[in-house]
Order: structure tokens, then sequence, then C-alpha cells
């Protein structure tokens, strides 16, 4: 008999009296002691730790470890939203803070409201608010944000709503006042939603860009001094009497969130 085949005989038997005993139960003591002796080694491949700052965390396997992770994923997707809301409320807590301290300096009756919805046509520029008759507003009631920067008009009014026309509406129209060394004054129109003109601005009067535009008083119900804008360029037509002016609005009129509707002026 070779060698190998005794070698693969002795083999053979040797593996079919582990099984015997191992059935029959001999085999348990030492097993017991195997089983403690590879246990430690067994946990750290299988079990799975992650590193997180100073600390471990533990996983049984490596399907805990992706709940933990997509659990993580939701967690972070909603402080993302809790600190978008924040930056807002901080924006909004900002924007009333300026209403409030320029309504302090003046006797205006006013009336804080929120924009609940905008125009989408292209050839108007208005806003919804959601104050109305019922809060004591009518047709022609300035409305501002910041401190003092006049943004439209009440057009239409509900019991609990109402349609602000902003300064750049077509059909805007409001007698302002230019800060320079002439004072001049004329009136204001929109351009469709997209611009803001200051018209009948005498010839002969010097206007210069960056001058700064405010409401004359002249238009009924509207303060003087409400701030509008400054100017930004300058069209002059030779033997005409009147040059007039493109304006830079003081605030961004496609981002009004809070206002404020001067209700009675001093």
């Amino acid at each position: 008999m070779s060698s190998k085949l005794r070698t693969f005989i002795n083999i053979t038997i040797v593996v079919i009296l582990t099984i015997v005993l191992h059935y029959v139960g001999w085999l348990r003591p030492v097993e017991n002691i195997f089983r403690n002796m590879v246990n430690p080694a067994s946990n750290i491949i299988y079990n799975v730790y992650v590193r997180v700052g100073d600390n471990h965390e533990h996983f049984e396997s490596v399907d805990e470890l992706k709940a933990s992770y997509e659990n993580l994923k939701l967690d972070l997707e909603a402080r993302k939203i809790d600190l978008v809301q924040f930056e807002l409320l901080q924006e909004e807590n900002l924007e009333l803070k300026k209403q409030l301290e320029y309504f302090l300096g003046n006797n205006f009756t006013h009336l804080g409201a929120q924009v609940i919805g905008k125009n989408i046509d292209p050839l108007g520029s208005t806003v919804l608010i959601n104050r109305g008759s019922n809060n004591g507003l009518k047709i022609g009631d300035p409305v501002v944000v910041s401190q003092g920067i006049l943004v439209g008009l009440v057009a239409t009014v509900e019991e609990n709503s109402a349609i602000v026309r902003l300064i750049n509406d077509s059909q805007s129209r409001v007698a302002v006042t230019l800060l320079n060394k002439d004072r001049s004054i004329g009136l204001i129109e929109g351009g469709f939603g997209i611009s803001v003109q200051m018209n009948f601005i005498p010839q002969n009067e010097s206007v210069t860009i960056g001058d700064i535009v405010v409401t004359s008083g002249l238009t009924r119900d509207i303060p003087k001094g409400l701030l509008i804008g400054q100017v930004e360029t300058i069209t002059r037509e030779a033997y005409q009497p009147f040059q007039n002016a493109i304006l830079t609005p003081s605030t961004n009129l496609d981002k009004l969130f809070n206002v404020s509707v001067i209700i009675e002026p001093d």
C-alpha cells in the first residue's frame, strides 16, 4: 500500500471519527475551548466599527451600518432645511426691524402685511398681500419696505386681501423729486415690470447719475420723502422741453415678502 493511500485512509478515518464523536457529544468540551479561543477574532472580523471623533460606533452587521448611514442622510437633509428656514427667518426679522425703526420715527398709521402671491403677467407687475378692507386698507395706500422705500400702491381691495401695483408696473404713476441742487420734480412710470423711469424733468435742470429720487408729496395719500431709487442713466433730446432718467429701485421688487401699508400719512 502506497504512502499516499495510507495517508488518505488515515485522514478519512479521523474525519469520520470526529463527526461521530461530535454528534455523540464527546467533543463538546474541546469544541467549547476552541470556540472561546476563536470568538474574539471572529468578533473583530464580523463586527463593524466606525470611528467618529474620539468615539467608536459599533455595528453588528454591514446592514446595520447601511441603515445607520441612511438615517444620518435623512437627518442631514432635515438639518439643511432647518438651516434654510433659520436664514429666511433672520432675513425676515431684519426686514421687520428696519420697518419698525422707520415707523418709530414717523407718525404714520401703518399695517404690516405678507406677500402671498405675485402676478405672472409679463405686461404688469403686481403682488397680492394678506390684508384688505377689513384691516382698513383702501385703494391708493402706499406700500413700503425697509426704512421707507416705496414699492407700490394698493390697486384693488378685497375683504381680506389686496393687490399692490408695484412702481415698475406699466400703469404706475407717482410724483417724485430729485435730490439734486434744483430739487427737480417729475413723475415716475413703470416699464412693463422691467424698469422705472422718471419723466418730465425740465431740460435746463442738472441731473447726475447717482442722484437720489424720493416721493414729492404731490400724489394724494403718498407722504413726502419715501425713497424710490437713484438715477442710472439719463436721456436728453435736443429741442425737447424735458429730459428723462432710468432709475435703479432701492430694493429688489422681485423679492418682496414682508411689507407695510401706510393707511394714514402724517
